[in-house]
C-alpha cells in the first residue's frame, strides 16, 4: 500500500468545513452585491451565483474522494463524552420544538378563520406532517443530547428512535420542494432542493450509526452527504438568516424558523462528524491508499 497523508479523512473533513465557510461568504457576496431584490435576477448574469454553488460543491466532492480513499479507516463509533455535539443537538432540539409550537398555534388560528404566516397551511397534510415531526424530532434531539453529554450511545435502548430524524428530513424536503423551489434562478432551486436531500441523507446515515447498522460504511456515506450539507445548506440558510437580519427580503425565500432548523441540523451533523473523526477513525490507516486486494476471497472490509 502506498501512503499519502494529504488525501486523508482528516483533510477531507477540513475541506468540508472550508466548503461551508466559502459557500457562506460567496453567497453573502452574491446576495449583497450581485442580486436585484426588486426583480429577483442577478445583476452579473449569474456568474457569482454559479461560483457560490460550484466552488463549495467542488470542495465537497474532493472531500468525499479523500474519505473514500481511506474508507478502511472508518471504525465503529467510540461513544465518549461529546459536549459540543451534545450542546448543538440540544439547541437544535429546542429550535425544532419552538418551531413546532409556533406552527401549531398558527395552524389553529388558520383553522378558526384567521390569517397564517405560512403558505404551506393551504396544503394541510404537508404542513401538519412537518409540524408534527418538528415536535417529535425536537424531543428526540434533546434525548440525543443527553446521551452525548453522558458519553453513551443515545439510541442504545431504542435503536430505531432516530428514525424520527429521517421522517423530519422527509417532511422538510417535501416542504422545500413544493413551496420554496420556485425561484427564477436554477442555482437557487438547486440550493434548496438538493440541500434538503443532502440533509435527509445525512440524518439517514446518522440513524444507521446510532442503530449500529454497518457503522463504517454508514460513516463513510455520512461524510459524503455531510460535504453536500456544508456546501448547500449551511451556506444557503446561514446567508439567508444574515440577510434577514439586514432587512433583505426576496421572492421565494424560506421562513426564518425553517432556515434556523435546517441550519442547526446541518451544523449538528458536521459537529458529529468531527467528533467521530477524533474518536472512531483509525488514524494509522487514515491517508493510506486502499488498493483492491485481487487475491483475497473475503470482502467484509469493504465499506
Amino acid at each position: 500500500m502506498k501512503s499519502s497523508k494529504a488525501m486523508s479523512i482528516g483533510n477531507g473533513l477540513k475541506l468540508i468545513w472550508l466548503a461551508a465557510a466559502a459557500g457562506l461568504g460567496l453567497r453573502l457576496a452574491r446576495m449583497l452585491l450581485c442580486f436585484d431584490y426588486a426583480t429577483g435576477f442577478d445583476t452579473d448574469g449569474g456568474l457569482m451565483a454559479w461560483l457560490s454553488l460550484l466552488l463549495p460543491l467542488g470542495l465537497a466532492v474532493l472531500a468525499a474522494l479523500f474519505c473514500r480513499r481511506s474508507r478502511r479507516a472508518f471504525q465503529d463509533d467510540a461513544h465518549g463524552k461529546k459536549p459540543v455535539t451534545g450542546a448543538l443537538a440540544l439547541v437544535s432540539g429546542l429550535a425544532l420544538l419552538y418551531t413546532g409550537v409556533v406552527l401549531l398555534g398558527d395552524y389553529q388560528s388558520f383553522l378558526q378563520g384567521g390569517p397564517s404566516g405560512y403558505e404551506s397551511v393551504h396544503q394541510g397534510f404537508i404542513h401538519v406532517f412537518f409540524l408534527v415531526m418538528c415536535l417529535v424530532f425536537g424531543l428526540v434531539q434533546i434525548y440525543t443530547a443527553l446521551g452525548l453529554f453522558a458519553g453513551k450511545n443515545p439510541m442504545e435502548k431504542a435503536p430505531l428512535l432516530y428514525v424520527a430524524g429521517v421522517l423530519w428530513g422527509i417532511s422538510y424536503l417535501v416542504l422545500v420542494y413544493v413551496f420554496y423551489a420556485k425561484s427564477s434562478s436554477g442555482v437557487e432551486n438547486f440550493f434548496t432542493v438538493v440541500g434538503g436531500a443532502a440533509l435527509l441523507l445525512g440524518l439517514f446515515y446518522l440513524c444507521r450509526i446510532f442503530a449500529g447498522v454497518e457503522v463504517p460504511g454508514a460513516a463513510l456515506r455520512l461524510f459524503a452527504a455531510g460535504g453536500a450539507v456544508a456546501a448547500l445548506v449551511i451556506s444557503h440558510h446561514g446567508a439567508d438568516l444574515v440577510l434577514g437580519l439586514l432587512g433583505k427580503k426576496y421572492y421565494g425565500e424560506m421562513p426564518p424558523l425553517f432556515l434556523l432548523c435546517g441550519l442547526l441540523g446541518a451544523v449538528f451533523l458536521l459537529a458529529y462528524m468531527t467528533g467521530y473523526y477524533r474518536a472512531a477513525v483509525d488514524h494509522g490507516q487514515d491517508g493510506v491508499s486502499q488498493e483492491p486486494r485481487h487475491f483475497e476471497t473475503g470482502g467484509g472490509d469493504e465499506a
